[in-house]
């Protein structure tokens, strides 16, 4: 379209730099001098099929995540270039059938709620992740060691099963839907593994300090497995506390939930379990280890952000762009 209508709609629709619009028309197709313009102006008219698929490349080198809308099959280059594609009902059927999203109704005024959805189910996912991961990482060190020093493992299933129950699905569970809508920043799996891998570690040192004090203070391997056990919990259920920050009414009351059905649990059901009721004296040594594996998590958790491909990205990092 001529620039002044562009630049009229531009201003319409709320865009601040509505008025830093540029006429395609006399501008050749060199990548260089697109990046250059792409970063001055903010409309463009008179935009050619390899000129869209040029700018959206232009600001995908730039950090920004590029979404494209579209009708024609002059926009397909670029629909298909952009991070997120996005056609109308109205547009031309080759243009629905490669796009990732579809405008039923053609309003625009739907994509706010489709960016917060998206934004809803990709935190929320993260969050319960960095969860979940924490069993897959502390079972993995714990086979590998126990091989490594000729040791039995020391859970039996039906007991992973009451903490994936009580602290890892029922958590998770209830709060999968809440709203969500802060800015996605960082990578999936870094940040996944920046949560969990310090609790892992932690259960993996109240594993090594129960095997290494069980003969300097008599302990039955019985009594060390419900140590041990005791200590995962803890350390789950701090995990879980932490992601669900900040907290509100429900995240506070599926916490105290969480807490006391899992108490309640091993009180009825200690024998099903195989879970040895401990002394007083076990129980003081217990919460000793278990506050240790605490400051263990905590520390790893200062030190995280200095490892290399750990470290979270800052709000700026990655900024969305619409073009």
């Amino acid at each position: 379209d001529h620039i002044t209508a562009v630049s009229a709609i531009a201003r319409q629709a709320g865009l601040h730099n509505w008025n830093a619009c540029l006429d395609m028309s006399g501008i050749g197709d060199d990548p260089f001098v697109i990046e250059q313009l792409a970063e001055q102006y903010a409309v463009f008219s008179r935009v050619t099929p390899l000129q869209k698929k040029l700018l959206v490349q232009a600001l995908q080198k730039k950090g920004h995540a590029v979404a494209m809308s579209g009708d024609g099959v002059n926009d397909m280059l670029a629909l298909k270039e952009a991070d997120c594609s996005i056609a109308i009902a109205q547009g031309s059927d080759a243009v629905k059938q490669m796009s990732q999203i579809v405008l039923l109704d053609s309003d625009f005024s739907a994509l706010p709620m489709i960016l917060k959805e998206g934004r809803r189910v990709v935190n929320n996912a993260t969050r319960v992740a960095g969860v979940f991961f924490i069993k897959t990482i502390y079972s993995i060190l714990l086979s590998v060691l126990c091989i490594v020093m000729n040791l039995p493992f020391p859970f039996i299933p039906i007991q992973i099963t009451l903490i994936d129950l009580a602290i890892e699905a029922f958590p998770s569970f209830l709060t999968m839907l809440e709203p969500d809508h802060r800015k996605v920043n960082g990578d999936f799996l870094s940040t996944v593994l920046r949560n969990a891998l310090p609790n892992a570690i932690a259960i993996v040192y109240s594993f090594l300090a129960i095997e290494f004090m069980s003969d300097g203070f008599s302990i039955r391997y019985d009594e060390a497995v419900t140590m041990m056990y005791v200590c995962v919990a803890v350390i789950s259920m701090l995990a879980v506390y932490h992601s669900s920050r900040p907290l509100n009414r429900l995240r506070t009351l599926i916490c105290i939930c969480m807490t006391a059905g899992f108490i309640l649990a091993i009180l009825l059901f200690h024998n099903l379990l195989h879970i040895t009721l401990l002394s007083f004296r076990l129980l003081i040594l217990t919460a000793i280890l278990a506050l240790s594996a605490i400051l263990v998590r905590q520390i790893l958790m200062l030190l995280l952000p200095w490892i290399p491909g750990l470290r979270p990205q800052p709000n700026n990092a990655r900024q969305h762009s619409l073009s």
